[in-house]
């Protein structure tokens, strides 16, 4: 007589095979997806990808043809402390705010009225926090 056993079962390999399908589904996917926004970008239009500009600089084009009530106020001086660097501008649609500072830390906001260029404020940005 032999003794013969059954031999041992083998791994179920269904589940594998299922998460091998669905992951190369997802990478044919995602291949697409990159496909098609290269291809969007590689054929946009110059005017397409150019940024608008910002809406206070259209309404100023409208108004001087208009004759706006926007008075020419000239040169202004603005108060920047020596020790700083003006970090960024900020326009508003009647303001416009000055990011100073050092290294790159904001450390003083103007306000200014773009209508005049009169220096309506500053904030204030100091590291003592709030109390």
């Amino acid at each position: 007589m032999s003794d013969q056993t059954d031999p041992e079962p083998g791994p179920n390999l269904t589940l594998l095979k299922w998460i091998v399908g669905i992951l190369g589904f997802l990478i044919v996917l995602f291949a697409g997806i990159i496909g098609v926004t290269i291809f969007m970008r590689l054929t946009a239009t110059e005017t397409d990808s150019l940024i608008d500009e910002p809406k206070m600089a259209q309404e100023a084009e409208i108004n001087r043809g208009k004759g706006s009530d926007v008075a020419a106020f000239g040169d202004i001086r603005l108060p920047i402390p020596d020790d700083m660097d003006v970090i960024s501008l900020s326009p508003g649609p009647e303001r416009l705010f000055i990011t100073l500072g050092t290294e790159g830390a904001a450390r003083l906001i103007l306000v200014i009225r773009l209508n005049d260029g009169k220096v309506l404020g500053s904030f204030n940005l100091e590291k003592d926090g709030i109390q």
